[in-house]
Order: C-alpha cells, then sequence, then structure tokens
C-alpha cells in the first residue's frame, strides 16, 4: 500500500512507540468482547450497514488505546454525557474472519481529524483491494496484512502488531466468545516485538584462523534465517 492521499497533519502523540508500553504488555492487554448488531423492524435491509448479513452478535479482540486531553478541535470526537471528550479508544479486529477495523484505525491514529477528512480516508480505503465489501457495526474492516500496512502510514504499527499477535486473549467478559483467527507472525517481522528494558550485547565470535575460515563460512551460509516477529 503506497500513500497516495493527504493524511491529518496532527497525530496522537500518546500512540508514538517512544511512550507506548512494550509489545508484550500491549499484547497482555487485548480483551475479547460480544456486542449484538440490531436495528429498528423497519430498517433493515435499507442499507449495507443493516442487511440481515451484517446483523446479530459480533465477536471481536480488542486493545484500548489512549486519546489527548485536549481534543476541543476534534470534528470526530464530540463530549460525552458528563461534558468530557473521551479518554480512550480501542482498536477492533472481529472474530469471524480475523479483520481489522480500519475506521478504528483512522479514530486512533488522528483524533484532531474532521469529518470531511474522516469520510475521505473512508473512501480511500473502501477501494483497496483487501477491503471487506461490507461495513459492519459501521466500520470499515480490511485484512490483517492491509492492516499492517495502513499502520505504517499511520504510525501506530506497534499497536496494531500487539493486536494481531497470535499469543491467546486471555481477557474478556465471556468465556464462549470466540478469538479472531492466529495471525503469522512471519508477517510481523519489523521489530515491533520489543522489550523496554536493554537488550544485551551478544558477544562477538572470535575470527577463525585463516586455513578454517573458508569451511566456517561454508557451513553458515547453510543456516537458516529465522524472521522475528514485529
Amino acid at each position: 500500500m503506497t500513500a497516495t492521499r493527504p493524511l491529518p497533519e496532527n497525530r496522537n502523540p500518546l500512540l508514538e512507540e517512544e511512550r507506548a508500553p512494550a509489545h508484550e504488555i500491549l499484547v497482555e492487554r487485548r480483551c475479547l468482547g460480544r456486542t449484538e448488531l440490531k436495528v429498528k423492524p423497519g430498517q433493515v435491509g435499507t442499507s449495507n450497514a443493516t442487511k440481515p448479513d451484517n446483523l446479530g452478535v459480533l465477536d471481536y479482540a480488542h486493545l484500548r488505546v489512549p486519546l489527548p486531553k485536549d481534543l476541543g478541535t476534534s470534528g470526530i470526537f464530540s463530549r460525552g454525557s458528563n461534558r468530557k471528550f473521551p479518554e480512550s479508544y480501542f482498536l477492533m479486529r472481529r472474530s469471524n474472519d480475523g479483520f481489522v477495523s480500519a475506521t478504528g484505525m483512522f479514530k486512533a491514529a488522528f483524533p484532531y481529524a474532521q469529518a470531511e477528512e474522516e469520510i475521505a480516508e473512508k473512501d480511500y480505503i473502501k477501494n483497496l483491494s483487501d477491503t471487506a465489501s461490507e461495513e459492519v457495526a459501521g466500520n470499515v474492516w480490511i485484512h490483517p496484512d492491509q492492516a499492517l500496512q495502513l499502520a505504517d502510514e499511520y504510525g501506530i504499527r506497534l499497536w496494531i502488531a500487539a493486536l494481531l499477535d497470535p499469543e491467546p486473549i486471555t481477557h474478556g467478559n465471556d468465556p464462549h466468545i470466540k478469538s479472531p483467527p492466529p495471525y503469522s507472525q512471519s508477517k510481523m517481522a519489523n521489530g515491533s516485538r520489543r522489550s523496554r528494558s536493554p537488550e544485551k550485547k551478544q558477544q562477538q565470535p572470535q575470527q577463525p584462523p585463516v586455513e578454517t575460515r573458508a569451511s566456517t563460512r561454508s557451513r553458515r551460509s547453510a543456516s537458516v534465517r529465522s524472521e522475528s516477529p514485529g
């Protein structure tokens, strides 16, 4: 995916990797949730979102992300009944096919965006090849591969990599909630699984004698390079 459109200038500073928890902590914070999508009888089938196939029980995994406090200029977040802006939002991955909410990604990454910017980005996402054909729960859903690429553009790869991590999700309000299908770690090799503690320096191997260097190099070329998850 190549960025071919302007994105909002102001991003969510709380999602910068330097300020975010370690990958392992974000993975542990994920939860499973369930919601029932329903509309009034007269509204069924009046739009894509209200088609019978897009209604009913929706199981999903979610990861809470912090929002800035000063959202007075936001066109996509408004004050609640307590006259305060929301303090957090959720990145979501639905359980039936593992697709990720691109709508949620945009709101989390660009909380200061205006409504017209959100609409323009939604239209852009809808035209991508790996986007689900139907909106569900008011969200546009994209394949995990595409979500990682979009996360790079949005500057939130660490958070999406945690959402996609194949480790079992142990938090949820119902043991019967279905988890999303596991996602291959090999596709997340971009350094997102990292620790906040300093890495230990690896001891450099001693240089082999000149007469054995060629045979050592030959053995080394036969080794298999492993990919670190990101």
